[in-house]
């Protein structure tokens, strides 16, 4: 069965909960199935396929909060009650041609992309591959540094490193680098026909240097090869993070609106 559209719900992100000791139930159904998780005596789905029959299940199963792809009338239909207010991803398309992919980027990011291929020293080289929870521990240690800083929430160390161990080839790894020490990197996560922005990194010469639009071109480049056609960039936060949702939006990028946090009591 192909993996469900959100990496939440990927077989990738719940079978690494499962070898960490915290097993997802599975509600498998004909049009799909879904993980759920049990935290204080509640039950949890987070960005379940976006059908009536899932809903109608989770219902049925006792699934007390629902993180919604939309705001699906199954829900009220139900018992749920909106609980949080959707927020807002970027989702990028991607396609096998390049020249179709630049087209879509906003002319200033693409300007900004053509300005950073050209600077780009031939000393300085942009790699990709792989993640190797060994060889690139330095990553996991950058962006728990990166969060402390900046005071935001980030995957457990632990969960990157299983997702590796269950499925070796579904975390792929770019960087930028200058005689093998890094400046920067993007790390993705691929479940099924899409792929999910995990971590991102760069140091100041890699800002000045402009690495996340260079790397962020190069995974656009190699994803599509991979049978990647849609990717998730994360969300956009105006309030907080502008410029992030700028860089991201500039890519080629569209808003999506999810459905907002759903509870029912039972």
């Amino acid at each position: 069965m192909t993996e469900a559209h959100s990496f939440q719900q990927s077989e990738l992100f719940n079978s690494a909960l499962a070898r960490m000791g915290r097993a997802p139930r599975r509600i498998a159904l004909p049009s799909g199935e879904a993980f759920t998780l049990s935290r204080f005596g509640l039950s949890l789905a987070s960005r379940p396929r976006d059908t009536a029959e899932i809903y109608e299940a989770l219902a049925a199963q006792r699934i007390h909060i629902i993180n919604a792809e939309s705001a699906h009338p199954a829900l009220p239909q139900n018992g749920y009650r909106q609980l949080i207010k959707p927020a807002h991803i970027a989702c990028l398309g991607l396609s096998p041609d390049p020249e179709a992919q630049r087209a879509a980027m906003r002319p200033k990011w693409r300007r900004s992309l053509e300005r950073f291929e050209a600077a780009r020293p031939a000393h300085i080289g942009l790699s990709q591959r792989a993640f190797d929870p060994d060889q690139d521990a330095w990553l996991l240690k950058a962006e728990a540094a990166q969060s402390r800083a900046r005071r935001y929430k980030s995957y457990p160390r632990k969960l990157t490193e299983t997702m590796a161990e269950v499925c070796p080839k579904a975390l792929r790894l770019f960087t930028l680098s200058e005689a093998d020490q890094p400046l920067a990197a993007m790390l993705f996560a691929l479940h099924g026909p899409c792929a999910t922005y995990y971590i991102g990194w760069s140091g100041p010469e890699g800002r000045r240097l402009g690495a996340h639009w260079l790397l962020l071109w190069r995974a656009m480049q190699d994803l599509p090869i991979r049978r990647i056609t849609t990717l998730d960039l994360g969300l956009i936060e105006t309030d907080h993070s502008a410029d992030l949702a700028r860089f991201k939006l500039g890519s080629g990028a569209e808003v999506r609106a999810l459905g907002g946090t759903w509870a029912r009591l039972f």
